[in-house]
C-alpha cells in the first residue's frame, strides 16, 4: 500500500517537475523505478529512503496511482 508521504511526493514533486508535454506517466513512473533499481539496498553511504522503498514495493501501486494523478492533472488543464 502506497503511504500518503508517496501520494503526495507523486502528486506535489514528480509530476510538477516530469510534465513537460513530452514525458508520458508511465514513462515518468518507469524512470523513478529505475532509479531506485540503481541504487538497490545500498550500503553504509547510500540507503533508500522511506519513500524509495515504499516505491519499491509497490511498483504496481506506485504506477497506477502515477498514471492516475497525470490524468487528472491533464483533465484539470484541460478544462481552463
Amino acid at each position: 500500500m502506497l503511504l500518503q508521504e508517496t501520494k503526495d511526493y507523486i502528486e506535489d514533486v514528480l509530476l510538477p517537475e516530469n510534465m513537460d508535454g513530452y514525458n508520458r506517466a508511465n514513462n515518468i513512473a518507469l524512470e523513478v523505478l529505475d532509479d531506485i533499481e540503481w541504487v538497490g539496498d545500498g550500503d553504509e553511504m547510500v540507503q533508500p529512503t522511506r519513500l524509495a522503498r515504499n516505491i519499491a514495493a509497490n511498483r504496481k501501486e506506485f504506477t497506477d496511482y502515477v498514471v492516475k494523478a497525470f490524468q487528472d492533472v491533464e483533465a484539470d488543464n484541460g478544462s481552463d
